[in-house]
């Protein structure tokens, strides 16, 4: 396997793949480091020549950074990683480059799009669908037939409650209760989460 940066997520990434005994060839990164994985297994900037027909797993947190890279890659995408100490329901449908990390928990006939990051101890309920490019943050908690749209955020410790639909690209602060629905690109936050003002 082929990890596309080098990181935070990426160490995450890379510790799951040596517990779980997969064999790791390197990881790309288009920046000069310092990296946080060990410079001898930098393969140097993104090149779909080398170890062309090795699965890779875009190791990028940012949903719009890694959206974009997918595109570009032409690397297989490897299939989900899940961490030993994570619980994935065998109902549950996981679609490829997805990452579950330690202690998530995602129950029956949950669907998880491509591309999505189930972080530490998030909780995915039954029947919650999950889009493309993701992320629900650490102890974040998806309700039962919930739906989050893609490249949506959810920060820590949010909860998108029962039947609640998060709209695509949307933001949800940490700590916050989604009762109901979010239009799409919408950044919310508290308790009930209401629509705030983007500021830049």
């Amino acid at each position: 396997m082929i990890l596309y940066g080098g990181g935070d997520h990426a160490l995450g990434l890379w510790e799951a793949i040596q517990q779980l005994g997969l064999p790791f060839h390197g990881f790309f990164d288009d920046g000069e480091g310092p990296f946080v994985l060990p410079e001898e297994f930098h393969l140097g900037p993104y090149d779909s020549g080398v170890y062309a027909s090795v699965p890779i797993i875009i190791a990028i947190t940012d949903n719009v950074i890694r959206r974009n890279l997918s595109l570009r890659v032409k690397h297989p995408i490897a299939p989900p990683l899940i961490h030993p100490k994570a619980y994935v329901s065998p109902s549950a449908s996981l679609s490829s480059g997805v990452v579950v990390l330690p202690g998530a928990v995602i129950h029956s006939r949950a669907e998880i799009g491509p591309h999505v990051i189930i972080n530490s101890g998030a909780v995915v309920e039954h029947f919650v669908r999950i889009g493309a490019f993701a992320h629900l943050s650490s102890r974040s908690v998806a309700g039962c037939r919930s739906e989050i749209g893609e490249s949506c955020f959810i920060a820590t410790g949010a909860i998108i409650a029962p039947n609640a639909r998060v709209g695509e690209g949307c933001i949800v602060g940490a700590g916050s209760l989604v009762l109901r629905e979010l239009a799409p690109f919408t950044k919310a936050w508290g308790v009930p989460a209401k629509p705030q003002e983007m500021s830049f």
